[in-house]
C-alpha cells in the first residue's frame, strides 16, 4: 500500500500531489536534481530503504496486476524522445499499471518543452538529466525549444541564471555550466507553470501551445488524444475554467466528445419541432443579445418547440444543456469561416442528432457556415428542412418575421404538447448526470419549480428535491432527491462506504465500494446501513476503490436511513 504520495488535485490524467521526502512534504510534479535524491530512489529499488520503489520496463507497457509502491519508475522511456508512438505506449501503458496513488517517475526524458505534455500524459516526477546533457552538447533549452551556443548572438536570456550575459565572451566550459543552471531553471520554471495551469484547471490549453514547438511534440499530443477512455475516465465533469479552443486539436478534448455521446445516448427522445439556432458568443446562449431577440419574437411559441444550437466545437447543444459545461464555458477564435475539421465534426453530431430522434418538423434559422453545414446533414438523411434566413442576417426584421410565421404554421400542424421550459433543463440534467431515465426516478411527477434561471429548484410538497447549482450549473440532489434515484440507480453514481457517518470530506480508504462511471466533480450518492449522504466527488469511482489516499467525495447533505 502506498505510504507517502497523495493526489490533491486533478486536470484530467495530469495531477499535484505531495510525496513524502526525506522528512519534508515533496509538491509534485517535480524534478529531482541532487545526487542524494537519485541515490535514496537507486537504494529504495534495492533494499526499500526509506521509500517503496516499483520499476516497470518502458517496453512492456502490458499487464493486468496493479503496482502498488510510491513510486514508480518507468525505465528506458528516454529512448522514444523521437518516437511519439513509442512514447505513448510507454507512458500511458505504465500510468495504467501504477496504482492511481502512486508517483509516476519517468529519468532522463523530460525538457522545458516536453515536460507540460509528459505531466498532462500522467508522469508525476522528472529529474534535470536531459537539461544537464544538453548544456554539455552546446545547446540552451527552454519552452520554445532548444539552441546552440553558436545561435546565440550575444544573450541569451535575462533569467536569473544567464542575467543578460555576453556569452560571446565566455570561453565553452563557462557557457556549459551556464547553459547546465539555466536549463534546470528554465526546467523548473516550466514546472511550476504546468503545476498553476493543473490549479486551474487549464493545463490542456498550456499542452496545445507547448506542442507547437516540434513536429515529434505535435504527433504525440494527437496520438495521446487517440487514447480516449484512458482520458475521459479521469476528465472531471465540469469546469469553472473557460475552455479555449484554439486549435484543430482542441476539437479532440474528452470532454468535447463525451458531451456528444451524452446528449445522443442520455437524453430523452424528442419530436414534434426542432428550430436549430447558431451559437453566441455569450454564454449561455440565452443570455447573449442575438438569442434574446430571437427567442422574444417566437414569445409562447417556445413552449412547444425543441430548441438546439449549432456550435463548434461542442456540436450539437440542446438548450436544455446549455448550462453544463462545457457548452457553457469554452470560446473559439471567430473568423467567419470553418475549417474542414470543424465542419466535418459538427455535421456528423447534427446528423446523429437529428438521427436519434423523430422530429416531424425541422426549422434552421442559421446562415453562412451553419446553413451550409444543415444543407450537407439534408442530404445525407433526406429530410426536409424549413430555413427562415433569406438575407444572410439572422436578426434582420424580414427573417425574424418568417421564423415566427413558419414556426407558428408547423407548431399548429403537428400540435406539441406544451413543455414547462425550466422543468426541461432539470430534467435532461438528471438524465445527462445519472444516465438515461434518471430524470423518472427523481421526478415522477412534475414538481413545483421555483428559481430565477439557471438556478432553479424543484420541490414535492414542500420538500426540495433537486437544484441546480450557481457554481458548476450541474443538478444537485438533496436528501430526497437521493431517496427517489437510489432504487432506481442500480449503483451508478453511488459510493459505498463504510459503517461511519459521512461528514466533510469522505476519503478513499474508507469507500468500499464506488460506481466506476463517476468523474471528478460528478454529483454523487453516498450510503452505508445507516446513512445516506449526497456530495460531489474529488476522483472518479475507479480510482476510490484502487486508491488508499486522498479525499474521495465532499459531503453536502447528510441524513439517517
Amino acid at each position: 500500500m502506498t505510504r507517502l504520495f497523495e493526489v490533491t488535485k486533478r486536470d484530467d490524467a495530469a495531477r499535484l500531489g505531495k510525496l513524502g521526502w526525506r522528512g519534508r512534504a515533496l509538491a509534485t510534479p517535480h524534478s529531482l536534481e541532487s545526487k542524494e535524491d537519485l541515490e535514496l530512489l537507486k537504494e529504495s529499488t534495492i533494499h526499500r530503504a526509506e521509500i517503496d520503489v516499483a520499476i516497470v520496463a518502458a517496453q512492456e507497457g502490458t499487464g493486468t496486476e496493479r503496482i502498488d509502491a510510491d513510486v514508480v519508475i518507468l525505465a528506458g522511456a528516454a529512448r522514444f524522445q523521437e518516437d511519439p508512438r513509442g512514447l505513448t505506449k510507454a507512458l500511458l501503458g505504465a500510468r495504467k499499471l501504477a496504482n492511481p496513488d502512486s508517483a509516476l517517475y519517468v529519468p532522463a526524458l523530460a525538457t522545458p518543452t516536453n515536460v507540460s505534455l509528459l505531466v498532462y500524459a500522467g508522469v508525476d516526477l522528472f529529474d534535470s538529466i536531459i537539461a544537464e546533457v544538453k548544456a554539455r552538447e552546446g545547446y540552451f533549452l527552454d519552452a520554445d525549444g532548444e539552441r546552440r551556443f553558436d545561435e546565440v548572438s550575444h544573450r541569451p536570456c535575462f533569467c536569473g541564471v544567464c542575467n543578460g550575459a555576453n556569452i560571446t565572451e565566455l570561453s565553452f566550459e563557462h557557457k556549459v555550466a551556464l547553459a547546465s543552471d539555466h536549463n534546470k531553471k528554465a526546467l523548473k520554471e516550466e514546472l511550476n507553470k504546468v503545476a498553476e495551469h493543473i490549479e486551474r484547471g487549464t493545463l490542456r490549453e498550456l499542452v496545445e501551445g507547448r506542442c507547437r514547438a516540434a513536429p515529434a511534440l505535435t504527433a504525440l499530443l494527437r496520438l495521446l488524444d487517440n487514447e480516449y477512455e484512458y482520458f475521459e475516465r479521469r476528465s472531471p465533469i465540469v469546469r469553472t475554467a473557460t475552455l479555449l479552443a484554439c486549435s484543430q486539436e482542441s476539437l479532440n478534448r474528452p470532454e468535447i466528445r463525451r458531451f456528444g455521446e451524452r446528449v445522443i445516448e442520455r437524453l430523452r427522445r424528442r419530436d414534434g419541432v426542432l428550430l436549430l439556432l447558431p451559437c453566441s458568443a455569450r454564454k449561455p446562449y440565452s443570455r447573449s443579445r442575438s438569442h434574446r431577440i430571437i427567442l422574444a419574437q417566437l414569445g409562447e411559441l417556445r413552449q412547444h418547440l425543441n430548441e438546439a444550437i449549432i456550435t463548434s466545437p461542442v456540436g450539437v447543444v440542446p438548450r436544455s444543456l446549455e448550462i453544463m459545461y462545457p457548452a457553457s464555458n469554452y470560446d473559439i477564435p471567430v473568423t467567419g469561416t470553418w475549417t474542414c475539421d470543424e465542419r466535418e465534426w459538427v455535421t456528423a453530431c447534427l446528423t446523429q442528432y437529428l438521427s436519434a430522434n423523430t422530429f416531424e418538423s425541422v426549422i434552421a434559422h442559421v446562415s453562412g457556415p451553419y446553413r451550409q453545414i444543415c444543407e450537407s446533414t439534408v442530404e445525407q438523411l433526406g429530410i426536409n428542412v424549413v430555413y427562415t434566413v433569406d438575407d444572410d442576417n439572422v436578426l434582420s426584421s424580414a427573417s425574424l418575421q418568417r421564423l415566427r410565421a413558419v414556426a407558428h404554421e408547423l407548431v399548429d400542424a403537428c400540435s406539441p404538447a406544451r413543455r414547462d421550459l425550466r422543468f426541461d433543463y432539470m430534467q435532461d440534467l438528471a438524465d445527462f448526470q445519472f444516465g438515461p431515465r434518471a430524470s423518472e426516478a427523481i421526478f415522477p411527477e412534475i414538481p413545483k419549480i421555483g428559481g430565477l434561471f439557471p438556478t432553479y429548484y424543484a420541490s414535492d410538497r414542500g420538500r426540495r428535491i433537486a437544484t441546480i447549482t450557481g457554481s458548476y450549473q450541474t443538478l444537485a440532489l438533496t436528501i430526497e432527491g437521493a431517496r427517489r434515484y437510489l432504487p432506481a440507480s442500480g449503483g451508478k453514481y453511488c459510493v459505498q462506504i463504510d459503517d461511519f457517518e459521512p461528514k466533510g470530506t469522505v476519503f478513499a480508504i474508507g469507500a468500499l465500494k464506488a460506481d466506476p462511471g463517476i468523474r471528478p466533480f460528478d454529483e454523487v450518492v453516498v450510503v452505508n446501513d445507516r446513512f445516506i449522504a449526497v456530495g460531489r466527488a474529488l476522483m472518479s469511482g475507479w480510482e476510490m476503490q484502487a486508491s488508499k489516499r486522498g479525499g474521495a467525495v465532499v459531503i453536502r447533505h447528510v441524513e439517517s436511513r
